[in-house]
């Protein structure tokens, strides 16, 4: 009994190990803002409500991390995410601020590419969405609006075109990747995009072994 006991222990740790890895923003590329700014990737900022976190290009940053939705959560499209997934989110934007609030700026054709698929984005003109979400998908320490306001998400302000829309994104085939346009002036844009984490290394075959030990002791337990 002493050594079934010992056994399960380690396929407990086995299986534990048989985990996910973030889906994080693992790169962007695209040419500069008309601030002349480049498009990056940053820590989450400490405060995110209107003209506290501002930029001279667009930025993306990663939020909560291996999330089990403890209710569905809605996404642009009418469409919905469902309680019990497990996700990633992440949050692109391109705000005013003190230092350039009075200057319209547009960051067009920016990539952001992730490790997992994108299940959905939040990027309604008002940021309900994004709001609503926020309490569970917000990033550790990082204060969020707490009520939807005007212009908050894309609300379609003509651009230069290029492959990707005026003022909104494209997600097509490679699921990994969502092109990405913005033109503000006072407020800035702000969007959700929420990601399926992505298996570990070896979590497959950790999993597969962890699996095989529990057999072989319920086997030898019934001998």
């Amino acid at each position: 009994m002493k050594r079934f006991l010992t056994l399960l222990v380690v396929a407990g740790v086995i299986l534990a190990a048989a985990g996910h890895a973030n889906a994080s923003l693992i790169g962007v590329s695209g040419p500069n803002s008309q601030l002349g700014a480049a498009p990056a990737i940053i820590a989450a900022p400490p405060d995110v409500r209107d003209d506290a976190a501002w930029n001279l290009g667009m930025e993306g940053f990663d939020e909560q991390q291996s999330v089990i939705l403890p209710g569905n959560i809605s996404v642009d499209g009418s469409g919905t995410i469902l309680a019990g997934t497990l996700v990633d989110s992440h949050m692109i934007f391109l705000n005013t601020g003190p230092g350039n609030n009075t200057q319209a700026n547009s960051h067009f054709n920016v990539t952001w590419t992730f490790d997992g698929n994108i299940l959905g984005v939040m990027s309604d003109g008002t940021g309900s969405l994004e709001v609503a979400s926020s309490p569970v998908l917000g990033a550790a320490g990082t204060i969020y609006p707490g009520v939807p306001f005007g212009a908050r998400g894309l609300e379609g302000n003509s651009g230069p075109g290029g492959p990707f829309p005026n003022d909104g994104y494209t997600i097509s085939g490679n699921t990994l990747s969502i092109g990405v346009g913005m033109s503000v002036t006072e407020p800035g844009d702000w969007i959700r995009v929420v990601t399926a984490p992505i298996p570990a290394p070896g979590a497959l075959l950790l999993g597969s072994l962890g699996m095989g030990l529990v057999g072989w002791m319920r086997r030898r337990r019934a001998l």
